[in-house]
């Protein structure tokens, strides 16, 4: 039976805004707390899930989920800081791995790096090694950076405009 990780980060950051993020910003799942929040919901995790539940070949590793309660402002260091330190935790729990699929926005920024998304899979690629494919989904208006491209197989856009990407 292929192992398949489930994690989620995501923040849809306003640069304008003064007020920076906090780790308290977001809401937080984890294990399998994390499937039954996001079953049967309209938005990327929940449409996943609709897909990988079919499959019975599929044990899904339900792993970290992350999500900002509101548009907000750059995320503090100390925000992204604790957010990656547990995203990367529960990748390297999760033991071994077939496949891996992030929820991601595309549009976090952080304090302390540009490219908070693509840090993620940078990380998760180390930790999972080079043979584990890493499907990622990102926002219509994402920054696809070469970094994210560079760590990860293959990266799924939603596919209506507006789109319901409610947390």
């Amino acid at each position: 039976m292929d192992r398949v990780i489930i994690a989620e980060c995501k923040q849809e950051v306003s640069t304008f805004n003064p007020v920076p993020s906090q780790y308290d910003d977001f809401r937080i799942v984890r294990g399998p707390d994390m499937l039954d929040f996001h079953r049967g919901v309209g938005h990327e995790v929940g449409g996943a899930l609709s897909v990988l539940d079919r499959e019975e070949s599929l044990h899904l590793v339900p792993t970290y989920g992350a999500c900002a309660n509101t548009s907000g402002g750059v995320l503090s260091k100390g925000g992204f800081d604790r957010l990656s330190d547990e995203f990367l935790e529960s990748i390297r729990d999760a033991g071994e791995v077939d496949g891996a699929y992030f929820s991601l926005h595309g549009a976090m920024q952080a304090e302390s790096e540009n490219d908070p998304e693509g840090y993620l899979l940078q990380e998760a690629r180390r930790i999972l090694g080079d043979q584990i494919p890493i499907v990622v989904s990102l926002d219509l208006h994402g920054i696809l950076t070469d970094r994210m491209l560079e760590h990860c197989d293959a990266v799924v856009t939603y596919h209506t405009y507006p789109h319901i990407d409610s947390c």
